[in-house]
């Protein structure tokens, strides 16, 4: 199976293998970078970025590894005001437009599903940047990169994921990226916060283990921690405390993504409690992992830097590596070291779905009047039926 010409939407487009083959040609180009070799892999080749919603690391890493392969870059930036989207133009006339233009393109958009429509009207390959609160495949192939560089794997591993789980496209693909490679999983978020129920679909399918909790606080004045499970209701002391955060490899962090709140969540109760600081740090396994997809707000205290087991700018940083390897092997200009099995899809299109409609307001298909619904059955429940661009469930 080759990677030439695929697009990356899920993190589900890519099997166990074929991720590994991208984390291994990463490590190659991580060798080189750092040997200063100079790579002319892409030389000829054009990558065209299209941002609708802000970005530092994804689209500064994305042009900085297409330069780093001898490649050139088109970078399109508030995209929302700056292209013909402000005068109505549709994602579909957008991306037949820029395939004309480039031989890869990277996209960001703030509406679930975006991209699997464009990637459905392209004849190049379309990277998803991100779309809405849905996904971030190419923030998780760093993310295992990064557990691999500082853990030296990921299977068994126990990583916590801390924040807005709801609405944070980073921990969605993530969680099921980590389920697939047999890693458990334990949740920490404020209630109405936690993992929307597609996402858990998915993780039982892979029976993965999860644990969770609804808070994480510092509440006494002697700086003891307590930790509440909602499940039965009870606040564990320190000593649980202490337990859990020992049990833990890596610590994931994420912001409250504000942006994507609807006009009942514009708070969030016991925010502080969600924020990792030096005391918490004291109280976690020495050879721990801190990580943070970035930007944070105050959610990670600056004197947490410091600490060896920060590692969320080291993380920032193998995003260009990650993001080389991917890039060449789309492209057809690299190729993994190993033949690999052909991928099969990880879903099933439902038929005579007509009458059906997404429930997501913010799915691709309820803005985009031309795009045509699809429905997939979920494993185990044939009898419902999620959106094949945001995973939510069908309405009739």
């Amino acid at each position: 199976m080759t990677f030439t010409g695929r697009h990356l939407i899920s993190i589900n487009d890519f099997s166990n293998e074929e991720i590994e083959a991208v984390l291994d040609l990463a490590q190659e180009m991580d060798s080189a970078l750092e040997a200063k070799k100079r790579l002319d892999l892409c030389q000829g080749k054009e990558l065209y970025t299209i941002f609708y919603e802000p970005s530092t690391r994804t689209r500064s890493s994305f042009e900085t590894a297409m330069h780093r392969l001898g490649g050139t870059v088109v970078s399109h930036a508030e995209a929302q005001v700056t292209s013909s989207v402000a005068k109505g133009e549709t994602i579909a006339d957008t991306v037949r437009t820029l395939e004309k233009y480039a031989d890869v393109i990277v996209m960001r958009h703030p509406l679930d599903g975006s991209t699997r429509l464009a990637a459905e009207h392209s004849s190049v390959p379309i990277i998803s940047g991100g779309d809405g609160a849905h996904e971030h495949p190419t923030q998780t192939l760093l993310d295992l990169y990064t557990i691999l560089k500082e853990k030296g794997g990921i299977e068994g591993k126990n990583v916590a994921l801390c924040g807005d789980l709801r609405h944070g496209r980073t921990v969605h693909s993530l969680a099921v990226a980590l389920a697939r490679f047999k890693a458990e999983i334990t949740c920490i978020a404020p209630p109405g916060f936690e993992l929307p129920d597609h996402i858990r679909d998915i993780l039982n399918n892979y029976k993965c283990k999860i644990t969770e909790y609804s808070s994480l606080e510092e509440i006494a004045d002697d700086g003891s921690l307590l930790v509440h499970q909602p499940k039965t209701g009870k606040t564990h002391q320190e000593g649980f405390m202490s337990f859990l955060l020992e049990s833990l490899d890596v610590l994931y962090f994420t912001r409250l993504q504000r942006e994507r709140f609807d006009t009942q969540e514009s708070s969030v109760a016991g925010e502080e409690s969600y924020r990792i600081n030096k005391q918490l740090l004291a109280k976690s396994r020495d050879d721990a992992v801190i990580m943070h997809p970035l930007p944070r707000i105050n959610e990670l205290a600056y004197e947490v830097d410091q600490d060896k087991r920060a590692a969320y700018f080291r993380q920032a940083g193998y995003g260009i590596p990650v993001r080389m390897a991917l890039i060449a092997l789309l492209l057809g200009v690299a190729e993994p070291k190993k033949a690999l099995t052909t991928h099969e899809a990880t879903v099933k299109i439902a038929k005579d779905t007509s009458n059906l409609r997404c429930i997501n307001e913010r799915c691709i298909t309820n803005k985009e009047q031309y795009s045509t619904p699809k429905f997939y059955k979920v494993p185990g429940s044939p009898k419902l039926l999620r959106c094949y661009y945001c995973d939510w469930l069908a309405q009739n």
